[in-house]
Protein backbone atom coordinates (compact mmCIF):
# COMPACT_ATOMS: atom_id res chain seq x y z
CA UNK A 1 0.00 0.00 0.00
CA UNK A 2 1.52 3.29 -0.83
CA UNK A 3 0.04 6.39 1.38
CA UNK A 4 0.90 9.98 0.94
CA UNK A 5 1.06 12.49 3.95
CA UNK A 6 0.26 16.40 3.48
CA UNK A 7 2.08 17.28 6.51
CA UNK A 8 2.61 20.69 8.51
CA UNK A 9 6.19 19.66 9.66
CA UNK A 10 8.85 18.01 7.94
CA UNK A 11 8.41 14.53 9.80
CA UNK A 12 11.51 13.02 9.79
CA UNK A 13 13.31 14.50 7.13
CA UNK A 14 15.18 16.51 9.32
CA UNK A 15 15.78 13.88 12.35
CA UNK A 16 17.56 15.12 15.17
CA UNK A 17 17.53 18.63 13.87
CA UNK A 18 16.43 22.49 14.78
CA UNK A 19 12.56 23.78 14.63
CA UNK A 20 9.88 24.61 16.99
CA UNK A 21 8.59 21.28 17.82
CA UNK A 22 10.90 19.13 15.62
CA UNK A 23 8.20 16.87 13.83
CA UNK A 24 6.32 16.43 16.91
CA UNK A 25 3.69 13.80 16.92
CA UNK A 26 3.80 13.17 13.39
CA UNK A 27 7.29 12.61 13.14
CA UNK A 28 6.31 9.69 16.50
CA UNK A 29 3.65 8.63 14.16
CA UNK A 30 5.91 7.70 10.69
CA UNK A 31 8.23 5.92 13.16
CA UNK A 32 5.43 3.32 13.94
CA UNK A 33 3.61 3.70 9.96
CA UNK A 34 6.90 3.68 7.58
CA UNK A 35 7.77 -0.37 8.25
CA UNK A 36 3.96 -0.74 7.57
CA UNK A 37 3.29 1.25 4.01
CA UNK A 38 5.14 2.82 1.35
CA UNK A 39 5.22 6.10 2.44
CA UNK A 40 5.22 9.79 1.09
CA UNK A 41 5.37 13.06 2.72
CA UNK A 42 5.21 16.15 1.51
CA UNK A 43 5.65 19.47 3.55
CA UNK A 44 6.28 23.14 2.50
CA UNK A 45 9.65 24.59 3.00
CA UNK A 46 10.74 28.33 3.03
CA UNK A 47 14.39 26.67 2.55
CA UNK A 48 15.42 26.78 -1.30
CA UNK A 49 15.75 23.53 -2.34
CA UNK A 50 19.36 22.21 -2.48
CA UNK A 51 17.93 18.76 -4.69
CA UNK A 52 17.18 19.26 -8.43
CA UNK A 53 14.46 20.31 -8.78
CA UNK A 54 11.98 17.37 -10.40
CA UNK A 55 11.43 18.66 -14.59
CA UNK A 56 8.39 17.82 -16.61
CA UNK A 57 8.66 20.11 -19.74
CA UNK A 58 5.03 20.10 -19.69
CA UNK A 59 4.73 21.45 -15.77
CA UNK A 60 6.34 24.16 -13.82
CA UNK A 61 7.26 22.09 -10.64
CA UNK A 62 8.17 23.55 -6.97
CA UNK A 63 9.32 20.23 -5.17
CA UNK A 64 12.30 18.23 -4.60
CA UNK A 65 12.01 14.29 -4.10
CA UNK A 66 14.08 12.70 -1.70
CA UNK A 67 14.37 9.07 0.13
CA UNK A 68 15.28 8.91 3.43
CA UNK A 69 14.85 6.35 6.29
CA UNK A 70 12.80 4.74 3.50
CA UNK A 71 10.40 7.44 3.33
CA UNK A 72 10.11 9.15 0.33
CA UNK A 73 10.24 13.17 0.88
CA UNK A 74 8.93 16.13 -0.82
CA UNK A 75 10.09 19.18 0.10
CA UNK A 76 7.92 22.01 -1.31
CA UNK A 77 9.84 25.52 -1.62
CA UNK A 78 7.14 28.43 -1.10
CA UNK A 79 9.04 31.65 -1.95
CA UNK A 80 6.05 33.40 -1.21
CA UNK A 81 5.42 36.05 2.01
CA UNK A 82 9.36 35.74 2.55
CA UNK A 83 10.16 39.46 3.01
CA UNK A 84 8.32 42.22 4.13
CA UNK A 85 7.36 43.94 0.62
CA UNK A 86 6.04 40.14 -0.18
CA UNK A 87 3.69 40.17 2.68
CA UNK A 88 2.46 43.95 1.83
CA UNK A 89 1.64 42.45 -1.71
CA UNK A 90 -0.42 39.87 -0.18
CA UNK A 91 -2.18 42.05 2.50
CA UNK A 92 -3.27 44.28 -1.17
CA UNK A 93 -3.86 41.01 -3.49
CA UNK A 94 -4.51 38.35 -1.37
CA UNK A 95 -2.76 34.85 -1.64
CA UNK A 96 -4.69 33.56 -4.65
CA UNK A 97 -1.92 32.98 -6.99
CA UNK A 98 0.50 31.71 -3.79
CA UNK A 99 -2.39 29.00 -3.16
CA UNK A 100 -2.74 28.08 -7.07
CA UNK A 101 1.23 27.55 -6.87
CA UNK A 102 1.32 25.45 -4.28
CA UNK A 103 -1.95 23.22 -5.28
CA UNK A 104 0.09 22.59 -8.55
CA UNK A 105 2.82 21.16 -6.75
CA UNK A 106 0.49 19.08 -4.20
CA UNK A 107 -0.85 17.34 -7.75
CA UNK A 108 2.61 17.07 -9.69
CA UNK A 109 3.34 15.42 -6.11
CA UNK A 110 0.88 13.38 -6.36
CA UNK A 111 1.17 12.11 -10.13
CA UNK A 112 4.17 11.03 -9.43
CA UNK A 113 3.64 8.98 -6.08
CA UNK A 114 0.53 8.00 -7.02
CA UNK A 115 -0.49 6.49 -3.76
CA UNK A 116 -3.66 4.59 -3.02
CA UNK A 117 -4.70 6.92 -0.31
CA UNK A 118 -3.56 10.38 0.93
CA UNK A 119 -3.82 11.84 4.62
CA UNK A 120 -3.86 15.70 5.39
CA UNK A 121 -2.73 16.83 8.34
CA UNK A 122 -4.56 20.24 9.57
CA UNK A 123 -6.99 21.77 8.00
CA UNK A 124 -5.55 25.32 8.97
CA UNK A 125 -3.53 25.19 5.67
CA UNK A 126 -4.10 25.00 1.65
CA UNK A 127 -3.20 20.69 1.92
CA UNK A 128 -6.77 20.03 2.01
CA UNK A 129 -7.46 21.32 -1.98
CA UNK A 130 -6.15 18.29 -3.17
CA UNK A 131 -9.13 16.83 -2.55
CA UNK A 132 -10.57 18.73 -5.62
CA UNK A 133 -7.73 17.62 -7.82
CA UNK A 134 -8.28 13.58 -7.36
CA UNK A 135 -10.33 10.72 -7.16
CA UNK A 136 -8.05 8.67 -4.38
CA UNK A 137 -9.29 8.75 -1.39
CA UNK A 138 -8.37 11.57 0.99
CA UNK A 139 -8.66 11.94 4.95
CA UNK A 140 -7.88 15.19 7.11
CA UNK A 141 -6.73 14.34 10.32
CA UNK A 142 -8.30 17.54 12.80
CA UNK A 143 -5.68 19.45 14.87
CA UNK A 144 -7.78 22.26 15.25
CA UNK A 145 -10.36 24.32 13.28
CA UNK A 146 -9.53 27.59 12.29
CA UNK A 147 -12.56 29.32 11.72
CA UNK A 148 -13.83 28.81 15.83
CA UNK A 149 -10.33 29.70 16.87
CA UNK A 150 -10.79 33.13 15.18
CA UNK A 151 -13.72 34.20 16.49
CA UNK A 152 -11.72 34.17 20.51
CA UNK A 153 -8.53 35.16 18.58
CA UNK A 154 -8.50 38.21 20.58
CA UNK A 155 -8.55 37.65 24.81
CA UNK A 156 -10.98 39.81 26.53
CA UNK A 157 -10.27 43.34 26.88
CA UNK A 158 -8.62 43.07 23.88
CA UNK A 159 -9.88 44.92 20.12
CA UNK A 160 -8.54 44.46 16.84
CA UNK A 161 -7.28 48.06 16.77
CA UNK A 162 -5.57 47.57 19.41
CA UNK A 163 -3.90 43.90 18.63
CA UNK A 164 -2.82 46.06 15.56
CA UNK A 165 -1.43 49.54 17.07
CA UNK A 166 -0.41 48.04 19.62
CA UNK A 167 3.07 49.09 18.11
CA UNK A 168 3.12 51.94 15.80
CA UNK A 169 6.06 50.66 14.24
CA UNK A 170 5.22 50.01 10.53
CA UNK A 171 6.86 47.03 10.37
CA UNK A 172 5.02 46.00 13.53
CA UNK A 173 1.96 47.21 12.01
CA UNK A 174 2.07 45.57 8.72
CA UNK A 175 2.99 42.34 10.22
CA UNK A 176 -0.07 42.36 12.27
CA UNK A 177 -2.55 43.49 9.12
CA UNK A 178 -1.16 40.27 7.31
CA UNK A 179 -1.76 37.88 10.26
CA UNK A 180 -5.42 38.97 10.06
CA UNK A 181 -5.77 38.94 6.55
CA UNK A 182 -4.02 35.33 6.74
CA UNK A 183 -6.24 34.13 8.83
CA UNK A 184 -9.41 35.37 7.03
CA UNK A 185 -7.86 33.66 3.76
CA UNK A 186 -7.38 30.41 5.82
CA UNK A 187 -11.37 30.41 7.31
CA UNK A 188 -12.99 30.81 3.97
CA UNK A 189 -10.42 27.84 2.32
CA UNK A 190 -10.81 26.03 5.65
CA UNK A 191 -14.56 26.09 4.55
CA UNK A 192 -14.55 24.50 1.15
CA UNK A 193 -11.74 22.16 2.26
CA UNK A 194 -14.16 20.95 5.04
CA UNK A 195 -17.05 20.40 2.47
CA UNK A 196 -15.17 18.90 0.12
CA UNK A 197 -13.41 15.69 1.54
CA UNK A 198 -15.11 13.10 2.88
CA UNK A 199 -13.33 11.54 5.55
CA UNK A 200 -11.76 13.08 8.68
CA UNK A 201 -9.97 12.01 11.68
CA UNK A 202 -10.61 13.01 14.91
CA UNK A 203 -9.90 12.42 18.61
CA UNK A 204 -12.94 14.79 20.72
CA UNK A 205 -16.51 15.32 21.23
CA UNK A 206 -15.47 18.42 20.16
CA UNK A 207 -13.92 17.34 16.99
CA UNK A 208 -16.74 15.34 16.21
CA UNK A 209 -19.32 18.27 16.67
CA UNK A 210 -17.43 21.05 15.00
CA UNK A 211 -17.09 18.94 12.09
CA UNK A 212 -20.51 17.92 11.67
CA UNK A 213 -21.78 21.62 11.56
CA UNK A 214 -19.11 22.07 8.63
CA UNK A 215 -20.39 19.14 6.77
CA UNK A 216 -23.26 16.75 7.91
CA UNK A 217 -22.38 14.27 5.27
CA UNK A 218 -18.55 13.46 6.53
CA UNK A 219 -17.63 10.32 8.17
CA UNK A 220 -15.64 11.12 11.40
CA UNK A 221 -12.89 8.31 12.48
CA UNK A 222 -11.82 8.26 16.06
CA UNK A 223 -8.26 8.41 15.78
CA UNK A 224 -5.55 8.89 18.31
CA UNK A 225 -2.18 10.45 18.24
CA UNK A 226 1.13 9.35 19.27
CA UNK A 227 3.33 11.78 21.86
CA UNK A 228 7.14 12.29 21.43
CA UNK A 229 9.20 9.39 22.55
CA UNK A 230 10.68 10.89 25.61
CA UNK A 231 7.36 10.71 27.76
CA UNK A 232 7.14 6.73 27.16
CA UNK A 233 10.49 7.00 27.87
CA UNK A 234 10.55 9.09 31.03
CA UNK A 235 11.32 6.87 34.68
CA UNK A 236 8.64 8.88 36.53
CA UNK A 237 9.28 7.33 40.06
CA UNK A 238 13.05 8.79 39.22
CA UNK A 239 12.16 12.24 38.27
CA UNK A 240 8.27 13.02 39.58
CA UNK A 241 7.24 14.10 43.29
CA UNK A 242 5.05 16.61 44.64
CA UNK A 243 7.74 19.98 45.28
CA UNK A 244 7.97 21.19 48.72
CA UNK A 245 7.61 24.67 46.85
CA UNK A 246 4.41 25.12 44.30
CA UNK A 247 5.80 24.45 41.56
CA UNK A 248 3.80 25.60 38.22
CA UNK A 249 4.54 24.62 34.71
CA UNK A 250 2.85 25.62 31.42
CA UNK A 251 3.60 25.18 27.92
CA UNK A 252 2.49 27.88 25.54
CA UNK A 253 2.44 29.16 22.14
CA UNK A 254 2.67 32.65 20.84
CA UNK A 255 -1.02 33.00 19.64
CA UNK A 256 -2.81 35.59 21.58
CA UNK A 257 -6.25 32.94 22.31
CA UNK A 258 -3.58 30.17 23.89
CA UNK A 259 -3.88 32.53 27.37
CA UNK A 260 -0.69 33.99 28.05
CA UNK A 261 -2.91 36.84 30.00
CA UNK A 262 -4.83 34.50 31.75
CA UNK A 263 -1.26 33.32 33.43
CA UNK A 264 -0.22 36.42 34.10
CA UNK A 265 -3.32 37.38 36.07
CA UNK A 266 -3.83 33.98 38.13
CA UNK A 267 0.19 34.80 39.10
CA UNK A 268 -0.35 38.26 40.25
CA UNK A 269 -3.40 36.68 42.37
CA UNK A 270 -1.76 33.85 43.65
CA UNK A 271 1.04 36.10 45.02
CA UNK A 272 -1.48 38.87 46.29
CA UNK A 273 -4.21 36.54 47.92
CA UNK A 274 -2.29 33.65 48.56
CA UNK A 275 0.65 33.37 51.40
CA UNK A 276 1.71 30.37 49.39
CA UNK A 277 5.14 31.10 47.23
CA UNK A 278 5.61 29.34 44.19
CA UNK A 279 7.46 29.12 41.11
CA UNK A 280 5.43 29.38 37.62
CA UNK A 281 7.62 28.64 34.30
CA UNK A 282 6.17 28.52 31.29
CA UNK A 283 7.88 27.21 28.19
CA UNK A 284 7.65 28.03 24.18
CA UNK A 285 7.96 31.17 22.14
CA UNK A 286 5.93 33.77 24.21
CA UNK A 287 6.14 37.29 23.61
CA UNK A 288 4.80 38.85 26.24
CA UNK A 289 4.84 42.72 25.58
CA UNK A 290 0.71 42.64 24.57
CA UNK A 291 -0.03 40.65 27.35
CA UNK A 292 1.47 42.43 29.39
CA UNK A 293 0.14 45.97 28.17
CA UNK A 294 -3.41 44.54 27.89
CA UNK A 295 -3.43 43.29 31.76
CA UNK A 296 -1.23 46.03 33.24
CA UNK A 297 0.71 42.89 34.62
CA UNK A 298 4.70 42.58 34.35
CA UNK A 299 5.90 39.22 33.77
CA UNK A 300 8.42 39.39 36.42
CA UNK A 301 6.39 40.79 38.98
CA UNK A 302 3.94 38.30 38.79
CA UNK A 303 6.43 36.05 39.79
CA UNK A 304 6.28 34.15 35.95
CA UNK A 305 9.79 33.16 34.67
CA UNK A 306 9.78 32.71 30.89
CA UNK A 307 11.86 29.62 30.19
CA UNK A 308 12.17 29.84 26.27
CA UNK A 309 11.71 26.49 23.83
CA UNK A 310 12.32 23.28 25.82
CA UNK A 311 13.37 19.69 24.23
CA UNK A 312 11.02 17.39 25.23
CA UNK A 313 13.34 16.00 27.80
CA UNK A 314 13.72 18.98 29.65
CA UNK A 315 9.97 19.65 29.23
CA UNK A 316 9.68 15.63 30.72
CA UNK A 317 12.19 16.85 33.45
CA UNK A 318 10.40 19.79 34.20
CA UNK A 319 7.03 18.70 34.38
CA UNK A 320 7.78 15.14 35.97
CA UNK A 321 8.91 17.16 38.62
CA UNK A 322 6.13 20.08 39.41
CA UNK A 323 3.20 20.58 41.57
CA UNK A 324 0.84 20.62 38.42
CA UNK A 325 0.62 21.30 35.02
CA UNK A 326 -1.47 24.36 34.03
CA UNK A 327 -3.47 24.64 30.66
CA UNK A 328 -5.03 28.14 30.18
CA UNK A 329 -6.06 28.49 26.78
CA UNK A 330 -9.46 30.13 25.48
CA UNK A 331 -9.98 26.91 22.77
CA UNK A 332 -8.06 24.26 22.06
CA UNK A 333 -9.25 20.78 20.09
CA UNK A 334 -7.06 18.72 21.68
CA UNK A 335 -3.69 19.70 23.02
CA UNK A 336 -0.44 17.73 23.19
CA UNK A 337 0.61 19.78 25.91
CA UNK A 338 -2.18 18.63 28.10
CA UNK A 339 -1.81 14.90 27.02
CA UNK A 340 2.20 14.83 27.41
CA UNK A 341 1.56 16.12 31.10
CA UNK A 342 -1.00 13.58 31.85
CA UNK A 343 1.20 10.70 30.36
CA UNK A 344 3.93 11.77 33.13
CA UNK A 345 1.32 11.47 35.82
CA UNK A 346 0.84 15.05 36.33
CA UNK A 347 -2.14 16.84 37.71
CA UNK A 348 -3.17 19.39 34.96
CA UNK A 349 -5.37 22.16 35.47
CA UNK A 350 -7.19 23.54 32.31
CA UNK A 351 -9.59 25.49 30.77
CA UNK A 352 -13.00 23.78 30.04
CA UNK A 353 -13.03 24.58 26.42
CA UNK A 354 -12.94 22.44 23.05
CA UNK A 355 -12.33 19.42 22.93
CA UNK A 356 -10.48 19.22 26.85
CA UNK A 357 -13.29 17.94 28.11
CA UNK A 358 -12.91 14.70 26.20
CA UNK A 359 -9.22 14.57 27.63
CA UNK A 360 -10.29 15.80 31.12
CA UNK A 361 -12.84 14.00 33.40
CA UNK A 362 -12.67 16.80 36.37
CA UNK A 363 -11.75 15.90 39.60
CA UNK A 364 -10.97 12.35 38.69
CA UNK A 365 -8.15 13.16 35.76
CA UNK A 366 -7.63 16.75 36.03
CA UNK A 367 -9.40 19.62 36.91
CA UNK A 368 -11.44 21.76 34.54
CA UNK A 369 -11.94 25.79 35.19
CA UNK A 370 -13.76 28.42 33.30
CA UNK A 371 -11.90 29.95 30.36
CA UNK A 372 -10.52 33.28 31.27
CA UNK A 373 -11.34 33.16 35.02
CA UNK A 374 -7.93 33.80 36.75
CA UNK A 375 -10.11 33.77 40.27
CA UNK A 376 -11.69 30.97 39.37
CA UNK A 377 -8.11 29.21 38.63
CA UNK A 378 -6.03 30.72 41.29
CA UNK A 379 -8.74 28.96 43.55
CA UNK A 380 -8.42 25.75 42.37
CA UNK A 381 -4.71 25.97 41.89
CA UNK A 382 -4.33 26.25 45.69
CA UNK A 383 -6.94 23.74 46.70
CA UNK A 384 -5.37 21.31 45.09
CA UNK A 385 -2.03 22.29 46.01
CA UNK A 386 -3.16 21.48 49.36
CA UNK A 387 -4.54 18.22 48.77
CA UNK A 388 -1.66 16.34 48.31
CA UNK A 389 -3.44 12.88 48.01
CA UNK A 390 -5.85 14.27 45.47
CA UNK A 391 -2.68 15.64 43.51
CA UNK A 392 -1.03 11.97 43.60
CA UNK A 393 -4.81 10.57 42.63
CA UNK A 394 -5.36 12.53 40.15
CA UNK A 395 -2.15 12.69 38.24
CA UNK A 396 -1.87 8.09 38.40
CA UNK A 397 -5.63 8.30 37.08
CA UNK A 398 -4.71 10.66 34.21
CA UNK A 399 -1.68 8.54 33.21
CA UNK A 400 -3.45 5.44 33.28
CA UNK A 401 -6.10 6.78 31.11
CA UNK A 402 -2.90 8.43 28.41
CA UNK A 403 -1.35 5.19 28.11
CA UNK A 404 -4.24 3.59 26.80
CA UNK A 405 -5.25 6.85 24.60
CA UNK A 406 -1.59 7.13 23.07
CA UNK A 407 -0.78 3.76 22.74
CA UNK A 408 1.38 3.51 19.77
CA UNK A 409 0.88 0.20 18.56
CA UNK A 410 -3.34 0.55 19.33
CA UNK A 411 -3.14 3.77 17.18
CA UNK A 412 -0.89 2.86 14.31
CA UNK A 413 -3.14 -0.49 14.51
CA UNK A 414 -6.51 1.62 14.10
CA UNK A 415 -4.53 3.93 11.46
CA UNK A 416 -3.86 1.04 8.69
CA UNK A 417 -6.93 -0.27 9.40
CA UNK A 418 -8.38 3.05 8.25
CA UNK A 419 -6.72 2.63 5.16
CA UNK A 420 -7.43 -0.62 4.06
CA UNK A 421 -10.97 0.33 4.38
CA UNK A 422 -10.56 3.73 2.18
CA UNK A 423 -8.36 1.75 -0.18
CA UNK A 424 -11.42 -0.33 -1.10
CA UNK A 425 -13.79 2.85 -1.62
CA UNK A 426 -13.67 4.41 -5.20
CA UNK A 427 -14.91 8.05 -4.05
CA UNK A 428 -12.68 10.71 -1.88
Amino acid sequence: MKVLWFANTCSNYSAGSSGYNGGGWVSALECEISPRVELGVAFITREPLESPVHSDPGKKVSWAEEKRHSVTYFPIFNGYDTSRADRFTTLLKGDEKQIFDLVQSYISIVEEFRPDVIQVFGSEHSFGLIAEHTDIPVVLHLQGLVNPYFKVFLPPGATWNRYIFESLSPAKVLHRLYIRKKWLSACERESRILRNIRHFIGRTDWDRKMLGRANPEASYHEGGEIMRQPFYDADIDAISGIPSKMTLVTTISEPTYKGYDLVLKTAKLLKDKYSIPFDWKVFGNIRPHFFEKITGIRTEAAGVTLAGVATAEQLVEAIAGASMYVHPSYIDNSPNGVCEAQLLGAAVIATNVGGIPTLIKDGETGFLVRKGNPEEMAERIVAVYRNKELLRRVGHSARQVALVRHDRKLIADSLMELYRQLCATDSK
